[in-house]
């Protein structure tokens, strides 16, 4: 039998136990057949075909070999035992630092709560009954003051002063119509009695002598 039909053969029988190996743990047995197959094709590779011939088979037994194994390493994440052995890739979202706390801290935007320690621009506040790290947007905030969620930073919410509504006043009084008319203007001044009286008084019976 051709030489190059045995070490081609011998080669190719390594090659593949290798990758049994990974896919079927034996516990190294596979492994050494592997190992001894490729060994059996280099060495017969210098023996029946020469020095250049053992040379070309070692070279392409360098590059067959880790080739094979990154192949089989990939593959086998994706095989029935592969899923059973490898547990699944975690989620992008899982590999944030306190991922909870921060998809609870986005859930809260638009709340309102109430300053519990003074945020200048960092402190805390209470919302829905639990007391967070807050970061003032609009400076420093005073403790007990109004604030609304507008936004996150990391696991803390971002807050401004909520805005006051201007409240309507209600009158709910009657109002009194005669008490509301307008005082007409007075056109004549009343007349005093004290002037009616000088002008009726007879200033000329005082010079009269008594008795006249």
């Amino acid at each position: 039998m051709n030489p190059y039909v045995w070490v081609f053969g011998l080669l190719m029988i390594g090659l593949l136990v290798m990758v049994l190996e990974v896919f079927i743990p034996s516990g190294g047995l596979l492994g050494f057949i592997s190992i001894a197959a490729i060994v059996a094709a280099v060495a017969t590779a210098f023996a029946e075909q020469g020095i250049g011939a053992g040379l070309l088979v070692l070279a392409v037994t360098a590059v067959a070999v880790p080739a094979t194994l990154a192949i089989a390493f990939h593959l086998f994440p994706a095989t029935p035992l592969g899923r059973r052995i490898l547990p699944a890739p975690p989620e992008a979202a899982e590999l944030v630092p306190a991922a909870a706390e921060r998809l609870h801290a986005r859930e809260l935007i638009g709340r309102r709560g109430v300053v519990t320690s003074e945020l200048i621009p960092w402190g805390q506040a209470e919302i829905d009954g639990e007391r967070l790290e807050a970061l003032s947007q609009s400076g420093p905030i005073a403790v007990g003051a109004v604030i609304d969620v507008v936004g996150t930073e990391g696991r803390a919410v971002v807050v401004r002063k909520a805005r006051e509504e201007p409240q309507l006043r209600a009158f709910t009084e009657p109002v009194d119509a005669a008490a509301a008319a307008p005082t007409p203007p007075q056109t004549a001044e009343k007349a005093d009695p004290r002037s009616a009286t000088l002008e009726e008084f007879e200033f000329d019976d005082l010079d009269r002598p008594a008795g006249a």
